[in-house]
């Protein structure tokens, strides 16, 4: 991993974590007739990047290219999406693009508001690979995923994601939501219990008229398509993390970026504009009975830090770690300390 200061978490509580023993399984059909690997197809977009220092070059390449599968939503109560007679998903499944590396249990990447799976730190992506199998996906519509056809809820997007998992036969993965993928995260493990693990919430919120919104400043700049990286990057990082700030720009820009397009930030910013008058998710909260992790930054400007107090709270057998002084992306500010929670939990 690129020199960071190793920071030390403040842990502000636990929320009886208890202890959760279960075999780590890997990918395969198991009994949910998984679609054969010719359904994922490698894009020819120049995803991978040059990067300066042969070292580094090779590392990053471990990212390995872009894939796309097809996804069909799974309706809640279900295992699997309703397919055609003839056993194939048809014109009304959605290619969702991923990247896929690493290798242990599956690990799965939600990412939030106006991000995109370029967004994560490959810095960080590369060391979870170390004890993942780590998946990363564009949500529909944005990068290199292709529009789902229909208005984008917090259901449909949890169906959705519950179909990738799927279709890429992720047997019980470990599912971290970063921000608005939070939300998401929350409504697929409310909405399909028992195919998730492990829940962890990275800076997330659950929605709701009683959550803790944003200033509208920075709700403007995150929901707006003219918002440049650097924009975007001073909401992730504290005035004072600057360091980190320049470091998360530095190892972003040594991959492709995704194609985030106006209509799809827009979009995004109108869900999470709804989602403030929707309390769907946090009304089932109760529901969520796996393992979870929260973790969150002191002084998060996109989702204030009493947001994530209040998941652990209201999330039985959870525990909440927050770092000092991080920001939005504090898993990428506190790298190392992020890497050490999650392999902790995921490993008790």
């Amino acid at each position: 991993m690129t020199s960071r200061g190793r920071c030390s978490a403040l842990v502000l509580g636990t929320v009886g974590l208890l202890a959760f023993v279960a075999a780590a399984c890997g990918e395969g059909s198991g009994t949910l007739g998984i679609p054969p690997e010719s359904t994922v197809t490698t894009t020819t977009l120049p995803i991978v990047r040059g990067v300066v220092g042969s070292a580094a070059g090779g590392a990053f390449l471990a990212l390995g290219p872009v894939k796309r599968v097809s996804v069909l939503p799974v309706v809640p109560g279900r295992v699997a999406p309703r397919l055609l007679a003839d056993g194939t998903m048809g014109a009304a499944s959605t290619k969702i693009a991923f990247r896929r590396f690493g290798s242990g249990p599956n690990l799965l990447l939600i990412t939030g508001e106006h991000g995109s799976l370029t967004s994560w730190d490959p810095e960080v992506l590369l060391e979870l690979g170390l004890y993942y199998r780590v998946t990363v996906f564009d949500l529909p519509g944005v990068g290199y995923s292709q529009p789902s056809g229909r208005t984008a809820s917090l259901s449909s997007l949890a169906d959705l994601t519950a179909g990738l998992i799927w279709s890429l036969g992720l047997t019980r993965p470990t599912v971290l939501g970063w921000g608005f993928g939070g939300e998401i995260a929350m409504a697929l493990v409310e909405r399909h219990p028992g195919l998730v693990w492990r829940l962890v919430l990275a800076d997330a919120m659950a929605g709701g008229s009683a959550s803790f919104r944003p200033a509208e400043t920075v709700a403007q700049t995150l929901a707006s398509p003219l918002a440049t990286t650097e924009e975007i990057s001073r909401l992730f990082f504290p005035t004072r993390a600057q360091t980190a700030r320049a470091s998360w720009l530095a190892d972003v820009g040594q991959l492709s970026p995704d194609d985030l397009t106006g209509p799809a930030i827009e979009a995004q910013g109108a869900l999470v504009g709804r989602s403030y008058r929707d309390n769907a998710v946090a009304r089932d909260l109760g529901r969520i009975k796996i393992p979870s992790l929260i973790l969150a930054g002191s002084e998060d400007e996109v989702v204030p830090v009493a947001n994530s107090r209040e998941l652990s709270l209201r999330i039985a057998r959870s525990r909440l770690i927050i770092f000092s002084g991080a920001g939005y992306a504090s898993i990428f500010q506190y790298a190392p300390d992020f890497v050490d929670a999650l392999t902790t939990f995921t490993s008790s």
